[in-house]
């Protein structure tokens, strides 16, 4: 009896080990992508066959061209280009097999985001074209630096929002800014749906020098 209640065990224990490694979700490093730098290294690192070399999507009200890797996948990603180098690494959707280098992925709820940033940052209102998406990292953790940045859109999909009213919704919405703090964004606790890796733009001397002067030339005189 004792011999049968112990290979009992055993076979229980066994499956729910199993069930529990399948739960795992095997990421890919977003960073990676970003490092291949250029489109043969894209194609040399993942596969000519998996990369759509020239090709256009929309995110937002913004039409973007690039290259998409693994399309029609759950490794699907959007990258872009500047000068035949990779500029940024976009994915967006419910769920996605890559995480960034700092611990984001899709499907992160605004509270886990929270404790990545250590700190708290800024959104923009929802149910708009640019609803969700972080406006500041107010200095946290993913703030990045002059040589990758974080941008990120905290989902509403259908623009359901359980457990706050239609008029409080209503009162976060729109092209607006709020502290993640606010009662109401706390409840809705949107998750992640996009997510960018990017090499911030630092323009040349002579580009530099014209910005100055157009910002002077707007300038109010005393």
């Amino acid at each position: 009896m004792f011999q049968r209640s112990f290979l009992l065990f055993l076979i229980i224990s066994s499956l729910a080990c199993s069930q529990e490694k399948s739960q795992i979700r095997n990421f890919g490093s977003l960073n990676e992508v970003l490092d291949c730098q250029t489109l043969d290294g894209l194609k040399l690192k993942y596969g000519s066959e998996n990369v759509i070399i020239d090709t256009s999507w929309v995110i937002g009200d913004d039409t973007l061209r690039g290259s998409i890797i693994f399309p029609n996948s759950k490794k699907q990603a959007f990258v872009y280009f500047h000068d035949a180098n990779i500029v940024d690494v976009t994915i967006k959707g419910e769920s996605a097999d890559w995480k960034t280098n700092s611990g984001l992925y899709l499907g992160m709820t605004l509270s886990e985001v929270q404790a990545i940033n250590a700190k708290n940052f800024t959104l923009s209102g929802f149910n708009w074209s640019h609803g969700g998406s972080v406006v500041s990292w107010e200095g946290g953790k993913l703030t990045g630096d002059s040589t990758l940045s974080h941008l990120a859109v905290f989902s509403n999909v259908l623009n359901e929002h359980p457990g706050i009213s239609d008029e409080a919704y209503k009162l976060i919405s729109g092209e607006v800014e709020f502290d993640v703090r606010h009662p109401d964004i706390q409840k809705l606790n949107p998750k992640l749906d996009l997510i960018s890796i990017v090499v911030p733009e630092i323009p040349t001397k002579s580009e530099g020098k014209k910005i100055g002067s157009r910002i002077q030339q707007s300038q109010v005189p005393n």
